[in-house]
């Protein structure tokens, strides 16, 4: 995980986090080499302890669309497969 290249980088971090104390670091060395906090590492850490590798892993999986949004988009889309209004030359033509 801590050499992933395809994986999200906060995973990677964390990965890392606990690699550096399972390594015998300090919480200093370990914050000022990741530039991270205290609080961060020993939650981490709490984690990692509690749920092995699926610890790592963010819980919050982002904002919930609104159907506002959803239809703002929908709208955008629409217009964007129109021909345009002034007659001017389609570049979306074959």
């Amino acid at each position: 995980m801590a050499a992933s290249r395809t994986m999200k980088a906060g995973v990677v971090r964390r990965a890392k986090v606990i690699l550096r104390l399972a390594a015998g670091q300090s919480y200093r060395a370990v914050m000022k080499q990741e530039s991270c906090s205290q609080v961060f590492i020993a939650r981490w850490k709490e984690r990692f302890v509690k749920e092995r590798l699926a610890g790592l892993y963010a819980r919050h999986r982002g904002k919930i669309v609104s159907e506002a949004t959803i239809g703002q988009e929908a709208r955008i889309l629409k217009a964007t497969k129109q021909a345009p209004p002034d007659g001017s030359v389609d570049l979306r033509a074959p």
